[in-house]
């Protein structure tokens, strides 16, 4: 007679699967890979009851008092259910009450930021396996990998040190971390909410194992630049025009900026008045496929002023063989390792020397420094089942290291 199933308790965000961005399209891999051996029930805060199933998983939206409608609620909806996540235990008592009801052996966490730090403790205090999967760094710092005024949050402040203590505490002993990226990780071992020995790096996404290389037009002609993502300052699109007109000026050669993203219209205004004052066209196509966008431009630019914990768009724009000048900070190094395309890194600030950067990348001329590569990096559902797996069998001493 075969033995039964482990029972798995998968906690994701936002309302699963219909409206879900990157961290959320991983954790449901995820969880499509741990149902190849486990019993996986999906848990997500909702504004009504639900059960419901996405293939082999069952999904159970649960009703969170104060539960955002949508993904960009009002900023009054916002901050209320943010608050009560974290001032009031009772916001999460439904959730974790059906969560027993399902008598899991382990319980993946993908995001808490909804359930405050009362899920956590609710694991710990009864015994069961844990595995947080950390996309970012929220559980360190309110702000932490954002822009505090011009400047990057350095160090975790004060009044942010008071989340990650409460974090620490609630988190289980036992727990095993997955980390989207080696940055994730270092900071989150800094901040002592694990260890080397209780965490692993996973991808979200990752290149090919043989490098993508795909024809480059000639030096002459029209050069197309390209920018992927939200239209937003923190992203440094501004940087990026800059870049493209100093190249333009270096070279001689005409320049067309693509911006294709959704976001601010206001600051979208002001990327206009930027490139025709820098005298380089510019494209506001909106969202575009990735494939199209990368139909559409020669190479891509990176240039984020905050320090990404990943990065998806350098692997998708690796994986379809464009090259892409990218900005060294956070996880962004890591992303463009791993992506399976050619890359060079540039500090964006200084648009004159980001334009040699971008010269020497299109002549071929400035390979990337591959931190970690593909054949080495371990995609991000891998990674999760490994961690459940370890603490299903509840081998290894995870805690070893840990501080108090």
């Amino acid at each position: 007679m075969s033995a039964p199933m482990p029972r798995v308790a998968v906690l994701a965000d936002w309302w699963w699967p219909d409206e879900v961005g990157g961290a959320e399209r991983s954790a449901r891999a995820a969880a499509l890979e741990l149902a190849r051996f486990a019993e996986v029930a999906v848990f997500v805060p909702a504004t009504a009851e639900a059960t419901y199933a996405d293939g082999p998983l069952t999904v159970h939206a649960v009703r969170r008092p104060f539960a955002r409608r949508v993904h960009a609620d009002t900023r009054a909806r916002r901050g209320l259910e943010f608050l009560t996540a974290w001032l009031l235990p009772w916001s999460a008592s439904r959730l974790t009450r059906r969560i027993g009801e399902f008598a899991p052996d382990a319980v993946v966490a993908t995001n808490v930021s909804r359930t405050g730090p009362w899920l956590p403790r609710w694991v710990r205090a009864r015994g069961l396996g844990f595995v947080r999967v950390f996309h970012d760094l929220s559980d360190t710092c309110w702000r932490r990998s954002r822009l505090k005024g011009a400047r990057n949050c350095a160090t975790v402040c004060g009044e942010c040190q008071v989340k990650t203590r409460i974090m620490r505490n609630a988190t289980p002993r036992s727990a095993v971390s997955v980390c989207v990226s080696g940055f994730v990780r270092d900071e989150l071992v800094d901040a002592r909410l694990t260890t080397p020995a209780a965490s692993l790096v996973a991808y979200p996404l990752i290149g090919p194992a043989e490098a993508v290389r795909v024809p480059r037009r000639g030096a002459g002609g029209e050069l197309v630049v390209g920018y992927l993502g939200r239209v937003s300052p923190v992203k440094g699109i501004e940087s990026a025009i800059r870049t493209a007109a100093a190249y333009r000026r270096k070279t001689g050669r005409t320049v067309t900026v693509v911006v294709a993203g959704e976001g601010q219209a206001d600051y979208a205004r002001t990327l206009v008045d930027l490139a025709r004052s820098e005298g380089v066209d510019l494209r506001l196509p909106g969202h575009l496929a990735v494939d199209d966008f990368c139909a559409s431009v020669d190479v891509v630019l990176i240039p984020s002023r905050w320090m990404e914990p990943f990065g998806r768009v350098a692997v998708e724009v690796g994986r379809a063989g464009k090259p892409m000048l990218v900005s060294p900070l956070g996880g962004l190094p890591e992303a463009a390792a791993v992506s399976g395309g050619d890359y060079a890194f540039a500090d964006f600030e200084d648009p004159a020397t980001a334009a040699v950067a971008l010269g020497d990348l299109l002549a071929g001329s400035s390979p990337g420094v591959a931190a970690v590569g593909p054949a080495a990096a371990v995609p991000l559902a891998q990674g999760v089942v490994a961690a459940t797996r370890r603490v299903l069998s509840g081998t290894g001493d995870v805690a070893a290291g840990r501080r108090p």
